[in-house]
């Protein structure tokens, strides 16, 4: 082999070898392209379906060939480590998307201290607290305050109409809304977080024989399965869940990216936005 040949195929194998070390986790846009056109980077949670990774991942393609948006995504990401926070203080991105509810409540303290950025926070289940944005230079894509109860409202008006009766389960923390649950039916409720509230209950329970148990505030597994276990129908209101519809989601950020719009803050998401599913 010749020493040109071999100096080839060696800087090559380098090249590779770079490329492979570079991973998913430490994003690597040339510096001088970031510095030339928009760049965008993007921060997603694990276990996201891979029917959305692949319309993400076509999302962020077609961003670059058709709109001339650099990016990088960091995929699979569980928790943001040291390499990496110093790639978002370091690099000159103009945008950073980050998708999943931890991974927005980790990165929040981060964005606020890097002005020079605007982030996109994208929460991607039901947000139980809403952290109030003040920063400019900060979205926070949320479900709202109030967005459980709007989801139950109706079911449980009907229910009084139709003359059901409920026995609450939920934490003192969070009351149960007085339309629901006049206080002086504060004895249909039980506080999953007093100390040795279950035995109560259970008696409450047998002494009310209510149509429904609805749950407000999450139960670990083996408490929600004793409940279960009391023989009354159980509505489990904290299991609602959402969808994020990413073509309209995604169509709408790419429009405020490229008309240079920009509203901060909290926002809630729109019906457009996201799907809402029920047990």
């Amino acid at each position: 082999m010749s020493k040109k040949r071999w100096t080839t195929g060696l800087f090559t194998l380098c090249i590779l070898f770079v490329l492979g070390g570079c991973g998913k986790n430490i994003p690597a846009i040339d510096p001088a392209v970031l510095e030339s056109k928009v760049s965008v980077l993007i921060i997603s949670k694990e276990h996201i379906s891979d029917a959305a990774k692949s319309t993400l991942q076509n999302t962020w393609i077609s961003w670059r060939d058709s709109h001339h948006i650099a990016f990088e995504w960091m995929a699979d990401t569980a928790v943001l480590k040291e390499p990496q926070i110093t790639a978002l203080k370091t690099r000159p991105y103009t945008y950073i998307i980050v998708i999943g509810n931890e991974l927005t409540r980790q990165v929040a303290p981060i964005a606020s201290t890097l002005p020079d950025k605007r982030w996109v926070l994208l929460d991607d289940t039901v947000s139980v607290d809403n952290p109030p944005v003040t920063d400019k230079h900060i979205v926070w894509k949320q479900t709202g305050q109030g967005f459980m109860d709007k989801q139950w409202d109706e079911w449980v008006k009907q229910q009084q109409i139709l003359g059901k009766s409920i026995e609450w389960v939920t934490v003192g923390a969070r009351p149960i809304p007085s339309l629901w649950a006049p206080s002086e039916e504060a004895e249909t409720i039980g506080i999953s977080d007093a100390e040795g509230w279950f035995p109560q209950f259970q008696n409450q329970v047998r002494r009310h024989g209510p149509s429904w148990i609805a749950v407000y505030s999450p139960l670990d597994a083996s408490t929600l399965q004793r409940v279960k276990n009391l023989k009354v129908p159980v509505i489990d209101m904290t299991a609602v869940s959402i969808e994020l519809q990413w073509s309209t989601l995604l169509s709408s950020i790419l429009q405020s990216i490229e008309t240079r719009t920009w509203v901060n803050g909290n926002q809630e998401y729109t019906s457009q936005e996201i799907q809402i599913i029920k047990p």
